[in-house]
């Protein structure tokens, strides 16, 4: 979907209909309050809500301003299934505040990713629902398809809910709001966004020096500057980039230069799955000639953690990945690269727009949640202007779905301006993949087919092909 139908999509939407409603990856080290089977426990054991605001995170009067009935669930609890993810780590500490506010008791079922995975399918696909509020990803148009998603439209139209000049939801960055909204196939909301990745490209600022290189604008000038440092150095790599298969892997980055050359995907939607067009191919076979010339041996099975640790350990000129690496596993003291690794836009086609791809983790609730409207609650309050605010500045987070945090003063001091203003400037252009219901199952398809390009067992033309062929039977099966 292009950015003029993404802004069309919105304005046809309940994103732009706010006005008229009521009121109106990765990460963890296992002390997440959590058993070790995962199983629910309580809210980490936080203190400070004895009603002592100043013991408290987030002042209770940074609330004070909207009009929601914060009390009216006082007494109950919510069940929270998560990912082991930084932004859990980032919100622990503020539990005690909502649980001041609310008198809603939180408890976290935290589970590796995968692990999740299967739990939460099982909870939503038997209707058991024993989670509350849950983290989604990529598969919200399954569950959305299936019935097993609630949409929150029905509480942002509940006055003692929502508060739209309190929750300010046009501060989301169009592409969070975008995907909350099933990235375009659906009207209603599906959840609430609470993080965002966004492509930018790192480099070495030390081997440009070195070799006089200019940073890449675009994916031809990206491929000049490899050829030249992995030729003129003799143990590091031009660049790494996701190779595995996983519709999170090597697709992820592909799908950005199918968009940045005005090639899409499904334009005949579910018939004509475009994966064989002369774009899509074009594109697979710049990407695996690129990684096979000029990256690691192994590129087919490069991972964005791996691809993120040659770059810290230094075996790297430059890579395409999300910003939030720069910030945490780039640049601080366990790289080696710290002192000289620079951030960039991510590079566009000569002649192409910008347009890096994104990923929002976002928060849902199912349909036999036995505290859905407490979870709003939660959902409302964990994403709002102050929570959020908090987060990014006195906590751990630097992943804002708001473009206010990625402006405020505090905010871009902790991160540097670099990096804060060139996320927000690709969060401003960012194009999200839309994830249709079937997703899962063609994107791993696809994913498959274009690692076995990167490693050289077909030719791009042939592994396009038949995942073509492979996604449209999956719709026609």
């Amino acid at each position: 979907m292009t950015n003029s139908n993404r802004r069309k999509f919105l304005k046809a939407t309940g994103v732009g209909l706010l006005g008229g409603l009521a009121g109106c990856t990765r990460g963890g080290d296992g002390s997440d309050g959590s058993g070790s089977d995962g199983s629910t426990g309580g809210s980490d054991g936080s203190t400070g809500t004895d009603g002592n605001d100043g013991d408290l995170a987030i002042p209770l009067s940074e609330y004070d301003s909207a009009d929601i009935d914060w009390q009216q669930y006082d007494g109950s609890s919510i069940n929270i299934g998560a990912v082991q993810h930084p932004w859990v780590d980032a919100i622990k500490p503020a539990i005690p505040v909502f649980e001041e506010l609310t008198g809603i008791t939180v408890n976290w079922n935290i589970l590796p990713e995968q692990q999740f995975r299967t739990k939460r399918q099982t909870d939503a696909s038997t209707g058991a629902g024993q989670f509350d509020v849950f983290f989604m990803d990529q598969v919200v148009n399954q569950f959305r398809e299936e019935g097993w998603l609630q949409p929150l439209d029905p509480y942002f139209n509940d006055g003692s809910l929502y508060d739209e000049n309190f929750y300010k939801p046009n501060d989301l960055f169009e592409a969070s709001r975008w995907q909350a909204h099933g990235g375009g196939y659906s009207d209603n909301w599906t959840g609430l966004p609470i993080t965002v990745e966004v492509q930018t490209q790192f480099y070495r600022q030390d081997l440009y020096d070195k070799h006089g290189l200019e940073v890449a604008e675009t994916w031809q000038q990206h491929r000049d500057n490899a050829k030249v440092i992995h030729e003129e150095e003799s143990d590091i790599v031009g660049t790494a980039g996701r190779g595995q298969k996983g519709y999170g892997m090597n697709i992820y980055i592909l799908n950005t230069l199918l968009r940045q050359k005005g090639t899409s995907l499904w334009t005949e939607f579910p018939t004509d799955s475009g994966l064989d067009t002369q774009g899509v191919i074009e594109a697979a076979e710049w990407y695996s000639k690129l990684l096979q010339d000029y990256g690691p041996d192994g590129a087919s099975s490069q991972t964005w953690s791996d691809v993120q640790a040659t770059m810290a350990e230094g075996r790297a000129g430059h890579i395409v990945a999300d910003a939030n690496m720069f910030w945490g596993g780039l640049t601080n003291d366990e790289s080696s690269v710290a002192d000289t690794v620079r951030i960039a836009k991510v590079p566009k086609p000569e002649g192409g727009s910008l347009s890096p791809n994104a990923f929002n983790w976002q928060i849902s609730t199912s349909k036999n949640a036995q505290n859905s409207e407490q979870g709003f609650l939660f959902m409302l309050w964990a994403t709002s202007p102050p929570t959020d605010l908090w987060m990014n500045t006195e906590s751990s987070g630097v992943f804002s779905v708001r473009q206010s945090v990625w402006e405020n003063d505090d905010y871009r001091s902790k991160v540097g301006e670099d990096y804060a203003q060139v996320s927000l400037e690709s969060l401003q252009e960012a194009a999200p993949d839309p994830f249709d219901r079937k997703y899962p199952q063609w994107g791993q398809r696809y994913s498959e087919e274009l690692q076995r390009a990167i490693a050289g067992q077909k030719s791009a033309e042939d592994a396009m092909t038949q995942a073509a062929s492979v996604a449209e039977d999956i719709y026609s099966g």
